[in-house]
């Protein structure tokens, strides 16, 4: 109050007169005329000037001086107001104490010597404006006004002037004395500001204050405002008060010695006392209030005023005055009142010292109460006055006077909560309040118990004695309207602690209330339940429902006070109130408490009021389904609503509205609305959600009774939905019309004004609550009775289809790419409920609205597959049998491919068949587009058109026609019969053909991957997948791996199963754990959850810790992979050490970083193999897909768990197991991983059998017991890879089943029930909670005891699939036949291709499929089925072939043969490519080149090649008249490919064999054939005509050489030997006949020699070897291979015969002697050099060639090995023959001429190179060099051509030398001078040289030389030549080269050499020819 009289008095003053509006500007300063108004700057500098002047005139009289000083004042305030307040005036202090002294001066003017009444006149008269004549006094006050509100120093200079009391007394006179007429003006306004401002701004300095007490003028202002309030002005009267509190906040020690030496406060008091019950009560509470303020504003100065307050009788005034209000009759709080509470409230906190009061608190308190005993903050120390506020609510009844001291009490618990203790302990104000609040009126009612709950609420404090007090008030009087308040505030203080429903209990208040519902129901039943009128005010009722609510706060929570109730037997009573709407939300929320410690009998009663409510009483059924869907929140109501045919109920519900929703509803529903059906329909789906959300029990329960199949059915019996699909009218949508988004059409379906029919709304509204029950968001909402749409946010799944709230446009309607799943995808929580959407799509069509039902039924087609378009959603949904719903209610939309939801139903049923298909509903979709069998007319007209035609014909004959003809129709002249049978036929394979094609793309889709993976695509297994971003946790957990039994244990106690003994643990050899895993997400570095693959733990028994004694696990901080024997102690993680703690053990842990060897999305095989060592020691390795990644040394697992040595005999150790995280170990993180087969074996694995598991893959289901290798013959047996006692455990999906813990102890034993109903947190005699067991697939197998399996836990992080994908699936229903029929079924190369790629999916992904394929030839019925639709083959059916078998990845991956059938009866059927389109056999080809050339896999697909016969068949495919010259290289190429990368002599035989075939008759001379110059590509390679043959023939041999010769191939000595025998010598040598072109010759020579270069095959070729070999090998397996033969061919005469191969190869050599190449061949050959290197030398000449040969032989061979004595001899035989050659007349340059002189001058420069060589000396050679040399004359050769007979040589003279002894006849041959030097030169090196004695000598071998033909003339002739020769040497030896003599000479062997000779020849001469031996001795 004090503060806003200030504020408003302040509002007041501010700036009065800085604006004279409307009054004129008088006495303004003189300006110049004609300018503007100066600034303020002028102005002070203006009035500057004029203060000196007025300074200098203060010697003036008196009255000049102050008219001078009155004349500066209109200057000043100009100046001050154009300055907006800020002065500049130096002269400041001066001028203001000027002003100040002649303003007091004029006040005390007018006071002095008037009365009171004419001195307030004069002085008003004074202040106030009077218009334009004498404002002196009005310029002075403003003047001043402006002055004091400057600085202090000039507000001390006005106070100095005697201003200050003049002011005051001035103000009394106001004040106390008005004026006659109370006429205000606005000018009186603006003074009053102005005074009343100046004295505030006095106030606040002391200077100023202390001029106020100078006088009594205070103290008669104090006491006028308490006693003269009937005279009193009021236009003063606010100023007045406002100047007093000023002066009272100034707290100033001055007043408060002034007001007490002049009694102000006790005069103050006695006047007020006297005037308390005359004046009114806010005029004397005023004033009370401004003595109180004194009182207040001075007890923290002195507390002398408060002392004299209360000895002058202040609170019993204090009292009386708000006594005053309770007679008043207000709606407003008066603000003097409320001002007068305040100062009560703080006189309460006066005094001297701290009350000290006795601890009585009574527990129980709350939690959070705390009493303080020390003072702290405001606390109340003066009683009195608070008694003064306790008495006047005890007296008053003025409920504002009343509300108003409760807050006041309220007030002083906020300062300090130990106030209401200090009141409550010493004057019990709450508890006296108590009594006397029921006789208050309703709002202090209400007003104090709200206090009562501030206790409980805000100070946390429970009173127990004041709740006993109203807990009596309620029990006296409890139809009291008090009774309901306080019932109220009780109800209200007990739902804020579960503390007050135990003291309630305790202090009888429930048992209270129970009493009185129990009245009041049997009342109500008496009165038979009849409902009260809404809208009434009913008191009864209203304390009906709050007993009802408190009680149901009691029963909150607190299950005693529950029994309580079940005590009293109010059940039955509590359901009475359920029939009336205005107690049933209260009488629900007790039986829903109730539902505590009977939740069976709860829901009994709820679904027996659902089940027995009458139509009309939709109301309660709706409100008990919501009570239901609170209860079903809990494990423990879902449990006993099942157990309580809860579901049952519900689905009657449903029954119950059949035909509610139909038009017109059945008759019983027609007074009820279809929202409100609908509205009932929404609850009843709700609870049916929330029974069935996260309850495995409750979903496995639904499921195994086909209640999804019931829901559906009571669904369409609402009459909303259609007829049947086969009922319906054929769909007609129009191609063009586009379906709207379905979330589309649901917002427009709950849309106030819906544009949809009554129906097809209701349609919509019921499938958007599927819809929302699938996602399990359904029961989720928190307004039941809102739009699912409108009402709660939309599921994940929606807001991505909701197209208009997506700017993306997310939203995808018809099909689209595959998708992966990511973290927005649609989740599917019931799938069930999706298959009932399945279910009503076909019913969703309205023959009254076809266009429309239609777009529905498409829109909802699309929407569920948008929700199927995650792999983890159609897994799910393959699950729940959706793909089986989809056949059995979609049939039609399926079969007919015109019907708009054909594409869509195709598309969810191809993506669900991807993952997983039973094999009967694939057959089903299979037979879809089956057309049926022909009708029984059709049948009997073609059974007359066949028996009435020719009977002659048989059948085959007449299927013969009917191919024959074709089906392009009947053939002319044709029988009606026959053309009508030809129609149907036509007909049916043209439907046939379409179909076909339809299934095959189905079945692409089905079959193909879903994702592309770097390795072959393969099936997906069955797994486990573990989601840790749900509950944190799921396992599985595997019981009794093991037990250790002591050695008195009993056996009972070990569980597993089995026959043998108890299982050792750890293995004695080792172990190895084998897993596949796919990790779909990996968990982050700081969520740090790693991925456990296997965790084993033991526990000894009778102690209470368990021990992980190994464990492996993937850690994500670097995706190591972690293996560790180390034992730890198997606690939860907030126990366990921290993972920065100690390093494990030295030797106990393997870690091993694996990341880049992983990929998300990709299965991987992971295997630790634990090999044991000596000792404790172990090896340990890490195999990631079959490659080692880690391997280590460390101490094998201990024999016993933790720190225990040894075991009691009694005791034992049972081991156990999990995968991934257990319990225990919960922990949230985005880790999801996938297990498939896992197997632990107590052996260590070797490397082989590793690779092997790895290969079989992660489908593979066995026990490794029976396993073939990769591309065994499955007929032949297979062999274990692991012994069966020492398999642990395996386990995979395939084994697996759904049980329960009861079955599990039933089947198997209690010890393992035990512990998993352990691990599960159940108990261990539960039957209903399904079990996931995952059976030991090793069980049955012999051994130890193992374990039974692993059972899945956790609810929502294991998730389980059962893989059985389409391509599987096929197995079960034909396989191979199935895809063999769609190829026979194709018509065009689209439907061709489509099958192919069917085959080509199925047979790359399931290994079976190709099992079947070759069990039942399929691979040849897909040839002949290709070969009879040749023309249909294209090149994207030829690539789809190519992957098939597994080469088509070339360049790209690998290009291994993997498929051998395909490539062995399909690809390498030449029949079927040659007459293919496209020329897909040179793409054949070159694919085959490029198979075979690839450096990896070529050899391993050479092998295949070989085994499919490949050279057979290509070597066949010479004679196809199709094949042109074109393709020949390619073949040959693919020979030479076939031949490096997989020799085999039988592919070599077969080869030489048609070489041999190409040869002519030796009666048909090849030399004469051109073959260069004569290809054409139009004849047939394989023709004998032309030199085509010749040109095939050579490019084989080319092939040949090449691949024997080549460096890849490495072939050794033995297998070329045994090549060479098999051909045998006589085939090489056919290639080298006479009448062989030359081309051929050179090739054949080539080969020959190249195996002639080993040692061992010379000499047996020179000796002699057995011909024929090559034929007799070649008709191996001939029946096999020409199996078109119907007679075995003769068999030719294979009598041995030696051919003596250089024998006959001399004799044929020497008809190629014109042949450059021969010499050169030959002539390396008796080099020894390779016949490889004649690649790159010249061509001009044989001179050249030879040359070229010198410096490219191996000279450091030659040296090692020497000349090839063989070659030489092929090459004199060749020179002889030439030679031998008639002269034909040609010139010096002629072949004749020029390659005897060639070859001869090369050995001439070989001899001078390697002049000691053996070769030279060797009989042979020098036999056939004489041979060469005799002078035959005319004889003729028998191999050559006849030559001219040489005329006996005469005796040549001394001096001719050798070359006259040797003289050739006449016309002998050129080159016969240069054979005589060469023989010479190599005569005088052997005469010189010793020779042998084992051997011929020589010379001797020279004269003994000679053909068989010659005559004996001829032989002495020739003898006598070489002894002339001989002579000469000699002779030219000792006499003509003395040098060469004495050098001889110089050595005594030399010397021995010539003597030797010289012997030998003379005895030679003598024995050879008489004459020359006399000589010779001569």
């Amino acid at each position: 109050m004090e503060a806003e009289d200030v504020s408003r008095a302040e509002d007041r003053a501010e700036c009065p007169g800085s604006k004279n509006e409307g009054q004129p500007d008088v006495a303004q300063p003189d300006f110049p005329h004609g300018g503007q108004s100066p600034g303020p700057t002028a102005l002070w500098e203006m009035l500057e000037r004029k203060f000196l002047e007025y300074q200098k005139l203060a010697h003036g009289s008196p009255a000049e001086h102050q008219q001078s000083l009155l004349n500066l004042l209109p200057l000043f305030l100009k100046a001050w107001e154009n300055s907006v307040g800020i002065i500049s005036f130096p002269s400041l202090q001066s001028l203001a104490e000027d002003i100040s002294n002649q303003l007091a001066q004029e006040i005390q003017k007018a006071l002095v010597g008037k009365p009171a009444e004419q001195a307030r006149e004069a002085v008003g008269q004074l202040l106030r404006w009077k218009g334009d004549v004498d404002q002196d006094g009005y310029l002075l006050l403003k003047s001043v006004y402006v002055l004091t509100g400057t600085n202090s120093e000039t507000l001390g200079r006005v106070a100095a002037s005697g201003l200050p009391p003049l002011l005051l007394k001035c103000l009394y006179l106001f004040f106390v004395f008005p004026l006659e007429k109370e006429e205000v003006l606005e000018n009186d306004v603006q003074v009053q500001r102005m005074f009343v401002q100046m004295l505030l701004n006095i106030c606040s300095e002391s200077q100023g204050l202390e001029r106020l007490l100078s006088g009594n003028e205070l103290q008669s202002l104090v006491i006028a405002t308490t006693c003269l309030w009937e005279h009193s002005c009021c236009f003063w009267k606010e100023p007045t008060f406002c100047v007093l509190r000023a002066i009272s906040k100034a707290q100033h020690l001055g007043i408060i010695e002034y007001l007490q030496a002049m009694d102000c406060i006790k005069l103050s008091l006695q006047n007020l006392s006297k005037l308390a019950d005359t004046l009114p009560a806010p005029k004397v509470s005023e004033s009370v209030s401004l003595i109180l303020g004194f009182v207040k504003d001075s007890y923290p100065v002195s507390s002398a005023l408060f002392l004299e307050f209360e000895n002058g009788e202040g609170y019993p005034l204090l009292l009386k005055v708000l006594l005053r209000y309770d007679a008043l009759a207000q709606s407003e709080v008066d603000p003097h009142l409320e001002e007068l509470l305040e100062l009560l409230v703080w006189l309460t906190t006066c005094g001297r010292s701290e009350l000290k009061v006795f601890d009585s608190i009574t527990y129980p308190q709350l939690e959070g109460f705390k009493f303080h005993h020390e003072a702290s903050g405001v606390t109340v120390k003066n009683l009195q006055a608070f008694q003064v506020l306790q008495n006047v609510f005890q007296k008053a009844s003025n409920p504002v006077l009343c509300t108003k001291v409760l807050s006041a009490i309220r007030t002083m618990w906020v300062w300090n909560a130990r106030n209401f203790f200090l009141l409550e302990w010493t004057l019990q104000p709450i508890s006296q309040f108590v009594e006397i609040v029921p006789l208050k009126p309703a709002l202090v009612q209400k007003q104090f118990f709200q206090l009562l709950e501030a206790l409980v609420f805000e100070l946390h404090y429970v009173p127990h004695e004041i709740l006993r007090k109203v807990q009596c008030l309620i029990k006296e009087s409890p139809e009291s309207p008090c009774a309901l308040v306080a019932l109220q505030s009780v109800l209200r203080i007990a739902g804020r602690d579960l503390l007050f429903t135990d003291i309630f209990r305790d202090s009888g208040l429930l048992g209270l209330l129970l009493a009185q519902l129990r009245k009041r129901a049997k009342i109500l039943r008496k009165s038979g339940n009849k409902e009260p009128t809404l809208g009434v005010q009913d008191p009864e009722r209203e304390l009906t429902c709050v007993m009802l609510r408190t009680v149901v706060t009691l029963l909150r929570g607190s299950v005693r006070n529950a029994v309580v109730l079940k005590d009293h037997g109010m059940v039955p009573f509590i359901k009475i109130f359920l029939d009336i709407e205005w107690y049933r939300e209260a009488s629900l929320s007790i039986l829903e408490q109730l539902s505590v410690i009977n939740a069976e009998e709860y829901m009994s009663i709820i679904v027996g009021a659902l089940c027995s409510s009458t139509q009309g009483e939709l109301e309660l059924k709706l409100d008990l389904l919501q009570s239901l869907l609170r209860i079903l929140d809990t494990p423990k109501g879902r449990a006993a609503f099942r157990v309580s045919s809860g579901f049952n109920g519900l689905l009657s519900l449903l029954s119950d509205l059949e035909g509610s929703l139909q038009e017109p509803p059945l008759q019983a529903w027609g007074m009820v609305s279809p929202s409100q059906t609908l509205d009932l329909v929404l609850h009843t789906l709700c609870a049916l959600s929330a029974a069935l959300h996260l309850d495995p029990v409750n979903s496995d329960f639904f499921k195994k009774n086909g209640l999804f199949e019931k829901l559906a059915e009571d669904l369409c019996l609402l009459g909303c939905f259609g007829a049947r699909e086969e009922e319906g009218a054929p769909l007609h949508l129009e191609a063009d019309t586009k379906a709207r988004p379905f979330a589309d059409l649901l917002s427009a379906a709950f849309a106030s004004a819906s544009p949809f029919p009554p129906k097809i709304q209701s349609c919509l509204q019921i499938l958007s609550f599927l819809d929302s029950m699938a996602g399990g968001t359904l029961h989720l909402r928190r307004d039941l009775k809102e739009p699912p749409r409108a009402g709660q946010d939309p599921a994940p799944h929606a807001q991505k289809e909701d197209a208009g709230s997506d700017p993306q446009g997310n939203f995808k309607l018809w099909p689209d790419l595959e998708e992966r799943m990511d973290e927005g995808d649609a989740v599917i929580i019931h799938p069930g409920v999706l298959c009932i959407m399945v279910r009503l799509l076909p019913r969703l069509y309205h023959e009254d609205h076809p266009q429309l039902s239609q777009e529905i039924q498409c829109s909802m087609a699309s929407h569920i597959q948008s929700l199927v378009k995650s792999e983890k959603n159609r897994q799910v949904m393959c699950e729940a049998g959706m793909l089986r719903t989809l056949v059995a209610s979609c049939r039609r939309a399926l079969t007919t491919s015109t019907s708009p939801l054909h594409s869509g139903l195709i598309r969810i049923f191809e993506k669900l068949a991807s993952q997983a298909i039973e094999p009967d509903v694939l057959r089903q979709f299979l037979g879809l587009g089956v057309p049926p069998p022909p009708s029984a007319a059709t049948k009997i007209l073609h059974s007359s058109c066949v028996h009435g035609g020719d009977s002659g014909g048989s059948g085959s004959q007449a299927a013969e026609a009917g191919t024959a003809e074709g089906p392009g129709g009947a053939a002319p002249g044709a029988d009606p019969c026959s053309a009508v049978t030809q129609a149907l036929r036509s007909s049916r394979t043209s439907q046939g053909s379409t179909t076909a094609l339809q299934t095959s793309l189905s079945l692409i889709s089905m079959t193909s991957p879903r994702n592309l993976q770097p390795q072959k695509a393969a099936l997906a297994p069955s797994f486990v997948e573990f989601d840790m971003s749900v509950e944190g946790y799921g396992c599985l957990f595997i019981p009794t791996v093991s037990t250790v039994m002591g050695t008195s244990t009993e056996y009972l106690v070990s569980g597993g199963i089995g026959t043998g003994a108890a299982r050792s643990f750890p293995p004695l050899g080792g172990l190895t754990f084998s897993c596949w895993f796919l990790i779909s997400r990996h968990s982050t570095v700081t969520e740090g959850h790693p991925l456990r693959f296997l965790t084993l733990v033991r526990h000894l028994a009778r102690t209470e810790q368990p021990f992980i004694c190994f464990s492996v696990s993937l850690c994500p901080d670097d995706l190591s992979l972690v293996v560790s024997t180390e034992e730890k102690e198997f606690q939860s993680l907030d126990i366990m050490e921290p993972e920065d703690d100690p390093e494990p053990s030295a030797g106990r842990q393997l870690r091993v970083r694996c990341g880049q060897l992983l990929t998300c999305g990709q299965w991987h095989h992971l295997a630790v193999v634990v090999t044991k060592e000596m000792k404790r020691n172990c090896t340990v390795s890490t195999y990631l897909d079959g490659q080692i990644v880690g391997s280590a040394k460390m101490l094998y697992i201990q024999a016993l768990p933790g720190p225990f040595l040894s075991m009691d005999p009694s005791s034992f150790v049972d081991v156990y197991g999990y995968i991934s995280t257990p319990r225990v170990w919960k922990q949230k993180s985005s880790l999801i991983w996938r297990l498939g087969p896992t197997y632990l074996f107590e052996e260590a694995i070797s490397v082989d059998t590793l690779e092997v598991i790895n290969k079989l893959g992660p489908r593979y289901c066995g026990n490794f017991q029976a396993v073939h290798a990769q591309g065994e013959d499955l007929d032949t047996e297979a062999m274990p890879l692991v012994a069966e006692e020492r398999v642990s455990f395996g386990l995979h999906i395939a084994s697996s089943s759904i049980t329960s813990v009861t079955d599990i102890r039933n089947t198997y034993n209690e010890v393992d029930s035990r512990l998993i109903a352990k691990e599960m947190n159940i108990s261990s005699r539960d039957n209903a909670m399904p079990v996931f067991l995952l059976r030991n697939c090793a069980g049955h197998l012999s051994g130890s005891l193992r374990t039974v399996g692993a059972v899945a836990v956790g609810q929502l992080g294991v998730r389980v699939f059962h893989s059985i994908p389409a391509a599987s699936s096929l197995d079960f229903i034909g396989g191979p036949a199935i895809l063999l029929g769609l190829i026979s079924l194709a018509t065009d190369d689209h439907t061709m291709y489509a099958a192919v790629k069917v085959l080509h999916s199925v047979l790359t992904s399931n290994a079976m499929c190709d099992r079947l394929m070759q069990h039942i030839s399929g691979y040849q019925i897909m040839a002949f089925l290709l070969r009879k639709k040749t023309s249909l083959l294209n090149q994207r059916s030829f690539q789809l072939i190519l992957s098939i078998a597994g080469t088509a990845e070339l360049g790209f991956g690998s290009s291994l043969v993997t498929n051998v059938g395909v490539f062995q009866h399909i690809l390498c059927n030449f029949e079927l490519w040659m007459n293919s389109a496209d020329n897909l056999e040179l793409s054949l080809f070159s694919h085959f080149v490029e198979i075979l050339r690839s450096p990896r896999e070529g050899p391993r697909n050479a092998e295949v090649a070989h085994q499919a016969q490949l050279i057979p068949k290509l070597v066949f495919l010479f004679n196809e008249p199709g094949l042109t010259f074109s393709k020949i290289p390619t073949i040959i190429a693919i020979l030479g490919c076939q031949l490096r990368g997989h020799f085999s002599i039988q592919d070599l035989l077969r080869i030489g064999l048609f070489v041999v075939y190409t040869l002519k008759p030796s009666s048909v001379n090849e030399r004469q054939i051109c073959v260069d110059g004569g290809l054409d590509s139009s004849v047939s390679a394989g023709s004998q005509t032309s030199g085509k043959t010749i040109w095939l023939r050579n490019q084989l041999l080319e092939m040949l050489f090449s691949v024997i010769s080549s460096s890849q191939l490495h072939l050794s000595s033995e297998t070329k030997e045994e090549m060479f025998l098999n051909l045998g010598p006589d085939w090489f040598l056919l290639l080298v006949q006479g009448h062989v072109h030359p081309s051929t010759t050179v090739l054949g020579l080539k080969l020959l020699l190249h195996f002639l270069a080993s040692p061992s095959l010379r000499g047996r070729f020179k000796e002699g070897l057995s011909g024929g070999s090559w034929v007799e090998r070649s008709f191996e397996g001939v029946d096999i291979v020409i199996d078109n033969l119907k007679s075995h061919p003769a068999m030719p005469d294979q009598s041995p015969c030696l051919l003596p191969g250089f024998r006959v190869l001399k004799d044929f050599l020497g008809h190629h002697v014109h042949i450059p190449e021969v010499y050169l061949i030959v002539s390396t050959f008796f080099l020894q050099t390779p016949l490889t290197e004649l690649t790159d030398g010249p061509k001009d000449s044989l001179d050249a060639m030879l040359q070229w040969l010198l410096q490219k032989h191996y000279s450091e061979e030659v040296l090692r090995v020497g000349l090839c004595t063989e070659g030489a001899l092929l090459l004199l035989e060749m020179l002889k023959a030439t030679m031998s050659q008639p002269s034909a007349g040609s010139g010096d340059d002629a072949w004749e001429q020029t390659f005897p002189a060639s070859v001869l001058h090369f050995l001439g420069l070989v001899h001078s190179t390697y002049p000691q060589d053996p070769s030279w000396r060797a009989p042979e050679f020098l036999q056939t060099l004489a041979a060469v040399t005799f002078p035959l004359g005319t004889h003729k050769e028998p191999m050559t051509q006849p030559a001219q007979n040489a005329s006996n040589p005469g005796v040549a003279t001394e001096g001719d030398g050798i070359a006259e002894g040797l003289q050739a006849p006449a016309k002998s041959h050129p080159a016969r001078k240069q054979l005589r030097d060469f023989m010479q030169v190599l005569l005088r090196e052997l005469l010189l040289v010793a020779s042998n004695p084992k051997q011929w000598l020589p010379l001797e071998v020279l004269l003994e030389a000679s053909p068989d033909n010659a005559t004996s003339q001829q032989k002495r002739d020739f003898q006598s030549e070489v002894l002339l020769s001989t002579m000469e040497i000699f002779h030219t030896t000792s006499g003509g080269n003395m040098p060469m003599l004495r050098g001889l000479a110089s050595s005594h062997e030399g010397s021995q050499d010539v003597d030797w000779n010289l012997t030998f020849f003379c005895s030679a001469s003598c024995s050879l020819h008489p004459r020359l031996g006399t000589a010779s001795v001569s």
